[in-house]
């Protein structure tokens, strides 16, 4: 596999067009969203919440939460009639305004900027389906996986040391100051999207309220012969929200981890994650997608395992180092399986059906977890996620099969 890894790594840089404008993107664009996400949860217990609180917020404006699941079909849709581009900018301009009204909660010490941060935040995922579909479009089918894997790569690369920085600077001069730097940083990756990416949608269509109304009706109708892939990625989402989703507010309640400790770990998990991104692009299009998803799965439970079992900053540092392995096994893997499952017609709304479904299962899931912590303590939620993704792993092996 060396040989291959080595092979493919001389290619990384070689990708042009789109694949090297998304990459360019997402390291400066995950930049700011990461200083406001290594942040967010410890400066929302700063102003003396609870963690219910926490994790309903979660709920509203996660990766997985309500907002960002319901806006992805509709996105997709429109996407796949009117162009991939528009949507990636809006994506950018309303995770500037997320940036901007944290900025705002934390210069006044008011929560109730937190309202619109959440709902920009969630309605940021508008860009998710077009950027996915870009990448899709700009490179032959066999070259999808790796175009996946590069434009990931280069998203988890700023976290490496924008986690830490986030962190310390949060210490030492306040989240004011972290959120005010993603914010800048948010604007100038504007910028770069509106001169560089190019559009690939070749023909545009009209747009038809009742199509638009037909395909809403069916958000919660899988795809006929995907329907076991999503009853597995929906369960999946669910049981790793309840613990996974706030484990840096349960950690910062539990275990007083400083922001720069709490940095650290992010960190670690942006390396982990960034040095096994690369091979496994090559993983994927050896032993398929079904394979790895389930060694995700497997990790994961080793992990949170080791949650239950260890209280210390430094084995919770060790175990993201697992945590980046989960993601790098999950997503090319998730999005490779899609791609090549839908047409180019529908391969955004497919993208973002697959979000939506996921996520209005798994919506709940963070501010129940904030429940069972307020109730039962640190074990209970993460001991809920632990159950739920043995079944999840289950499902996965009766449920999914390679397209």
């Amino acid at each position: 596999m060396f040989k291959h890894v080595g092979k493919w790594l001389s290619r990384v840089f070689t990708f042009k067009g789109n694949v090297r404008t998304l990459s360019i993107t997402s390291l400066v664009g995950g930049t700011s969203l990461i200083l406001l996400r290594v942040t967010l949860q410890p400066f929302v217990l700063s102003l003396g919440v609870s963690m219910a609180y926490v994790g309903l917020l979660e709920t509203f404006g996660g990766r997985g939460g309500v907002v960002n699941s319901i806006i992805q079909p509709f996105a997709g849709w429109l996407s796949d009639r009117k162009g991939r581009k528009l949507f990636i900018i809006l994506g950018s301009v309303l995770s500037l305004a997320a940036l901007t009204f944290s900025t705002l909660a934390s210069y006044f010490q008011l929560w109730i900027w937190l309202i619109p941060t959440i709902i920009a935040l969630g309605l940021s995922g508008i860009s998710l389906p077009a950027a996915d579909s870009t990448a899709a479009e700009s490179v032959e089918v066999g070259e999808r996986s790796m175009a996946f894997t590069v434009i990931m790569f280069f998203s988890l690369l700023p976290g490496i040391f924008a986690s830490v920085v986030g962190g310390l600077m949060a210490d030492q001069f306040g989240f004011t100051t972290v959120f005010l730097l993603g914010a800048i940083l948010q604007a100038f990756n504007i910028i770069l999207v509106w001169f560089f990416v190019r559009e690939t949608l070749r023909t545009q269509s009209a747009i038809k309220l009742s199509q638009l109304t037909e395909s809403l009706k069916s958000l919660l109708i899988p795809i006929k012969n995907l329907r076991g892939f999503y009853l597995a990625i929906s369960s999946d989402s669910f049981f790793w929200g309840i613990g996974a989703a706030i484990l840096s507010g349960l950690v910062r309640k539990t275990y007083n981890f400083s922001n720069f400790q709490l940095g650290m770990m992010s960190s670690i998990f942006f390396i982990s994650s960034a040095a096994t991104q690369l091979p496994m692009g090559i993983l994927v299009k050896k032993y398929g997608c079904k394979k790895l998803l389930m060694l995700s799965e497997v990790v994961g439970i080793t992990m949170m395992i080791g949650w239950l079992m260890f209280t210390s900053f430094e084995a919770f540092a060790f175990f993201q180092i697992l945590m980046g392995l989960v993601v790098t096994t999950w997503v090319p893997a998730i999005k490779t399986f899609l791609a090549n499952s839908v047409s180019e017609e529908e391969r955004a709304e497919a993208l973002g059906k697959l979000a939506a479904f996921r996520g209005l299962v798994a919506f709940p899931a963070p501010y129940l977890g904030g429940i069972l912590y307020d109730a039962l303590g640190f074990a209970a939620p993460i001991m809920a996620g632990l159950v739920g993704v043995v079944f999840t792993l289950v499902l996965i092996f009766l449920l999914v099969h390679d397209p």
